[in-house]
């Protein structure tokens, strides 16, 4: 069975359309306003947990349990300058999703949003990590 050949304004090459320009990676990002206020969020919720923990360093014990067991038994002592562990991962996690989620961010924002809401929970666990080894927030 011979099929008729495609008619050639299939086969012809496109020629560009004078189609408005599409914005820039930073303009988009600068117009997504959920996506500013999570990424803020993370980032003050890491700089406040530094700034914490170098508020208490002083009065923190040395050396300090840093993880507990199943039965809450310290398996896992440390210095206390060890503490500092903790919001560095919360940096490196905030600083990770930022640089995987910019740059899909013009074909899957979704998938951008979901990072950096992602960063904004680690950093919230982390608070939470920090509050039951140091023993409160106050």
């Amino acid at each position: 069975m011979n099929l008729p050949p495609p008619p050639p304004e299939i086969l012809a090459p496109r020629e560009e359309s004078a189609a408005e320009p599409q914005p820039s990676r930073l303009t988009l990002l600068a117009r997504d306003h959920a996506l500013q206020i999570l990424i803020a969020l993370a980032l003050l919720g890491n700089l406040a947990l530094f700034a914490y923990l170098g508020i208490r360093f002083d009065a923190l014990p040395d050396p300090l349990p840093l993880h507990f067991d199943a039965a809450g038994l310290a398996d896992r002592i440390e210095s206390k300058s060890g503490i500092f562990g903790l919001p560095i991962i919360g940096a490196l996690v905030l600083a990770l999703n930022i640089a995987l989620g910019v740059p899909a961010h013009r074909r899957e924002r979704a998938a951008t949003i979901l990072l950096a809401t992602g960063a904004l929970l680690a950093q919230v666990l982390l608070w939470f990590a920090v509050s039951s080894i140091i023993g409160g927030l106050l």
